[in-house]
């Protein structure tokens, strides 16, 4: 089979191995002086704030409204990850945490909201084997993947909040989809030519009833190549493949089960992934179109129950 031309040039920085983004640094930051001054100013301003009440206005965040675009610009056009530092020493409550992280979502883009402008990722007690619940609602490894599985809904970008870290695991973990990409298109183009054929996915998405009309338009690809892009959008979380093709009565090909097992082993290889562990206050926002991103598995214990904040974010037209 002819291999599926490239539209990355040759050493695209795009297509970074993890010792490349080492390297570079570029992809972590520290909360500059004047953005923190904004947000100290705004929690004397309005100590009893919430995230519930919370108004993004650019013009009373000029200095975080510029970080922002520098930030959207990076993720879009740079590294495709961006983890910032910085919040959590300065000593505010989780509440004015809260509103500075969607203030810097919106300055980001649009949130998207078919889980609410935020959602809690935290260890519910449950098993994403045996109910159809976000692998978010437990303490499980997730394995690489990219967010959403509903055909409706692609959050752009993906961000994650610390509130809470875990002494017991829970890493986070990122690996460049595009990367592997062109590894497949180099090494086996029959098994990025499975990867291109549409598969569905079970329903776990709100706003969607679990009917087998739903499942069976739940179908796209793990990488397509969309009109008017340049790059391949990569969609991936086998678990719900897997299930969606056993619920719909049509048994993924060996074919199909060789390239995702190959897909896994490239993005879960050494060269590939960047570890790091986020601290309280450190969030870390990520291209959900070409990065995909894992967590080792954890424990909650007395005194210490791990809690993200994740949001999901429709970039603004460039």
């Amino acid at each position: 089979m002819e291999a599926r031309s490239s539209t990355l040039p040759a050493g695209s920085p795009r297509t970074w191995s993890a010792a490349e983004l080492k390297q570079r640094g570029t992809w972590q930051c520290e909360l500059p002086a004047d953005v923190c001054d904004e947000l100290l100013a705004f929690a004397a301003r309005q100590p009893q704030a919430t995230e519930e009440t919370f108004v993004w206005q650019p013009s009373a965040w000029p200095h975080l409204a510029a970080l922002g675009a520098r930030a959207r610009e990076q993720l879009l056009h740079g590294d495709g990850v961006l983890r910032v530092r910085g919040l959590g020493a300065l000593g505010l409550d989780v509440e004015h945490m809260r509103c500075f992280y969607v203030a810097f979502g919106c300055a980001l883009g649009e949130p998207m909201l078919p889980y609410g402008r935020l959602y809690p990722v935290v260890d519910r007690g449950v098993s994403y084997k045996e109910q159809a619940v976000p692998v978010s609602m437990t303490s499980a490894e997730t394995f690489f993947h990219t967010d959403s599985s509903s055909v409706d809904f692609v959050p752009d970008f993906v961000g994650l909040l610390c509130e809470e870290p875990s002494d017991h695991g829970g890493e986070s973990l990122v690996s460049n989809a595009l990367r592997v990409h062109e590894i497949l298109r180099e090494e086996s183009p029959a098994l990025l030519e499975a990867l291109y054929e549409p598969k569905f996915r079970d329903v776990v998405t709100p706003g969607r009833e679990k009917t087998l009309e739903n499942l069976l338009r739940n179908r796209f690809p793990i990488f397509s190549q969309e009109a008017g892009q340049s790059e391949p959008l990569f969609r991936y979380m086998r678990y719900w493949i897997e299930v969606g093709h056993e619920k719909a009565g049509v048994p993924l090909s060996e074919l199909e089960l060789a390239a995702m097992d190959r897909l896994d082993e490239l993005l879960e290889h050494p060269d590939s992934v960047v570890r790091f562990r986020l601290e309280r206050g450190d969030f870390v926002w990520i291209d959900n179109r070409r990065i995909a991103h894992n967590r080792t598995d954890y424990s909650d214990t007395p005194g210490n129950v791990r809690q993200l904040q994740r949001m999901w974010i429709e970039a603004r037209p460039s």
